[in-house]
């Protein structure tokens, strides 16, 4: 078989270049060691930014799931949306850290007319949906780069107080 003269003369420079990867890896020269240990240093600290910036968006995201189902018991107990509900999300979203502008809808088959005591009122087996929503923010080092999205918690409940017509 004929191999080529341009393919073994690539083989060749491969292996010089292999050679001399592994000779700069045995090297006991301090130079190679102060760059590389500062280059680690480097990215283990963007590492631990960015977990730590995960870790609280995840951190978050469960605080809004607690919030919704917090807000569906209480709306399931009154019979529907009151100044207590109002009293409940302002005292939840205070205590959400990490994100910002927390909103809350409700999504439901409100009583006509309105039950005394109620903005809007619920009848007793009738399903109702809390979606609570906000801003979060991904970044690294402060403001550098850093990357804006939503995140949501939805929960579902039904009423559990009767309405007299």
């Amino acid at each position: 078989r004929r191999v080529s003269i341009r393919r073994v003369c690539f083989m060749q420079k491969r292996v010089l270049i292999l050679k001399r990867i592994v000779q700069c890896l045995r090297s006991d020269k301090a130079e190679a060691d102060y760059i590389s240990a500062t280059i680690f240093i480097f990215v283990g600290v963007i590492f631990v930014t960015f977990a730590l910036n995960v870790f609280s968006i995840i951190s978050a995201k469960l605080q809004l799931d607690q919030a919704a189902d917090q807000l569906t018991k209480q709306i399931q107990l009154a019979g529907g949306i009151n100044g207590e509900t109002d009293a409940l999300y302002a005292y939840i979203a205070n205590d959400i850290q990490g994100v910002r502008n927390i909103q809350y809808t409700i999504d439901a088959d409100y009583l006509q007319p309105t039950p005394s005591g109620m903005r809007q009122g619920i009848q007793l087996g009738t399903p109702f949906y809390v979606q609570l929503t906000a801003d979060a923010t991904l970044g690294g080092f402060g403001d550098i780069l850093p990357v804006q999205f939503g995140i949501s918690s939805r929960s579902a409940g039904v009423s559990e107080r009767y309405w007299k017509p």
